[in-house]
């Protein structure tokens, strides 16, 4: 046998031979044989069959080079968790530059193991989706409406437009979605960020409870900055998915931008999605972006997990 296969072949089998244990703990404690472990379980066998190739290559090439301990070569190890029910959890460790490349990659491969990383972790199908600005801002508010009618026929999503200048109104539609988009132009009010008229730290409802979102997307000049997502997190009771803007939103960006971050989203409603997965997704919409509208620059834009401000 080739000696360049063998590794992976080897580390494939040893995997596959590691997991039977992991299928039979399933079998026995799921009686309905929950599918998505099964998935799960295929998924990590194939990627720890990889990652053991490479490990079992690498100590041959030290042992041919007699450099002592094999596992100095280790690039990329991954450790996982698969639970009866289905869910589970997933620790990448990267011993060296070049596997990073790999990490983007691994949300897709994996798509269950985000749930085990949030309560909740399911997402409702349809995902109702605020888009939220003033009527005023005449503008933004036509570009929302485009939007709108852009992604009416997403299944997964159930797209709210709110185009109004009450702020009671706004507030009320960006507490009721799981997605929220807001759009509209950013003052300071002493050391407050306000979007449209509305102070970001203040978004609690009256009972003193943070946002439902999932995700947040903020389409004002400096949405990225931290005097934004500082004042955000204030508002905010578990993690969400955060997509934002260094500096003005150039003209042309929130029409392209905004239906690949819904089309994105609606491939995820109804499924497990942590916020590493829903924050590859925004990167992806990003990434959709580029390729179209290739000459405009979408380096500005920038995605984060925002956790509730401690």
């Amino acid at each position: 046998m080739s000696r360049r296969f063998r590794p992976y072949l080897v580390g494939l089998v040893s995997a596959v031979s590691a997991s039977a244990l992991g299928v039979a703990v399933n079998v026995a404690t799921d009686l309905q044989g929950n599918l998505l472990a099964w998935v799960t379980v295929g998924t990590i066998t194939a990627l720890t069959g990889t990652v053991g190739g490479v490990i079992e290559g690498n100590r041959e090439l030290a042992e041919e080079r007699e450099s002592g301990d094999p596992l100095a070569d280790i690039i990329l190890s991954i450790e996982c968790e698969v639970r009866a029910d289905g869910s589970g959890s997933m620790n990448v460790k990267v011993h060296d530059p070049e596997a990073e490349r790999l990490l983007p990659h691994l949300p897709a491969l994996v798509p269950s193991l985000g749930a085990s990383r949030a309560p909740n972790g399911v997402l409702p199908r349809p995902l109702a989706v605020a888009l939220v600005t003033r009527s005023r801002t005449t503008g933004i508010a036509r570009r929302l409406r485009e939007v709108d009618a852009l992604c009416s026929g997403l299944g997964g999503l159930d797209v709210r437009l709110c185009v109004a200048d009450s702020a009671e109104r706004r507030r009320e539609a960006l507490r009721a979605a799981q997605v929220v988009l807001l759009d509209d132009h950013c003052v300071e009010a002493g050391t407050r960020p306000l979007v449209g008229g509305l102070d970001l730290a203040g978004l609690r409802g009256g009972g003193g409870d943070g946002l439902a979102a999932r995700v947040i997307v903020l389409g004002c000049q400096d949405g990225a900055a931290a005097a934004h997502t500082g004042a955000l997190r204030r508002s905010l009771d578990r993690p969400v998915a955060f997509l934002g803007c260094d500096g003005p939103v150039p003209t042309g960006h929130a029409a392209v931008l905004y239906p690949h971050v819904l089309s994105q989203l609606d491939g995820l409603a109804g499924g497990r999605a942590g916020e590493s997965e829903l924050q590859a997704a925004l990167e992806a919409a990003i990434g959709l972006a580029k390729r179209q509208e290739a000459q405009l620059d979408w380096g500005r834009w920038s995605t984060t997990v925002l956790h509730p401000a401690g």
